[in-house]
């Protein structure tokens, strides 16, 4: 099992919340076929079947549920982001790398420019 993607975790949690492959990519506005490999790809990195076709649609598998409740954390701390602090600083180290010339004549004038 590797580390699975998070945006296809949150593909998950639209296809678990629909049922359906088509309604999950019209709301993310994606080829319901790109729904279909993602879905893949996550089943791949989790070692396992996250949906089974059911009549009404897809549903979920026991390792569809733990997968969803981590989709849903992934949701939650993305919503997170959008509900920060617009005010708040930003701090941190940035690190670039880059030519001589782009890092004299460019980016070192940008970056004075963004200190002050």
């Amino acid at each position: 099992m590797s580390f699975p993607n998070p945006s296809d975790l949150l593909i998950l949690l639209t296809v678990s919340r629909s049922g359906r492959f088509t309604t999950a990519a019209e709301a993310l506005e994606l080829n319901h076929t790109t729904v279909s490999r993602r879905i893949a790809a996550l089943e791949k990195s989790l070692g396992g079947h996250v949906l089974v076709r059911a009549s009404g649609g897809w549903e979920l598998t026991e390792l569809g549920f733990r997968a969803v409740a981590a989709a849903e954390r992934v949701a939650s701390a993305v919503n997170g982001l959008a509900d920060g602090d617009d005010d708040a600083p930003v701090t941190g180290v940035v690190r670039m790398s880059a030519t001589d010339g782009f890092s004299a004549y460019i980016a070192a004038p940008a970056f004075a420019r963004l200190r002050r």
